[in-house]
């Protein structure tokens, strides 16, 4: 199963889109952004298994702000995906 990271600048950040996925129904887990994803060498994301796009709609629709986003397949390398 395909899984998506949508970076955040903060913690928070990325606590509050959790948050709004959640209740929105989409099952969203914090994660520590993977070494390599982000230029700062920290950083948090949003991981999710699946409706990227809704979930980036919703997140628009708030107005929380996000990063890159990045789909891994299973047993694949993380690719930034182009929107």
């Amino acid at each position: 199963m395909t899984q998506y990271l949508i970076l955040c600048r903060s913690l928070s950040t990325a606590q509050r889109a959790a948050r709004t996925l959640e209740r929105a129904g989409t099952t969203a887990v914090v994660v520590k952004a993977p070494a390599g994803l982000t230029t700062s060498g920290c950083g948090y994301a949003v991981s999710l298994r699946k409706d990227l796009e809704s979930a980036l709609s919703l997140l628009e629709r708030n107005r929380i702000p996000y990063g890159k986003v990045f789909m891994k397949p299973q047993g694949g390398e993380y690719r930034e995906v182009e929107r």
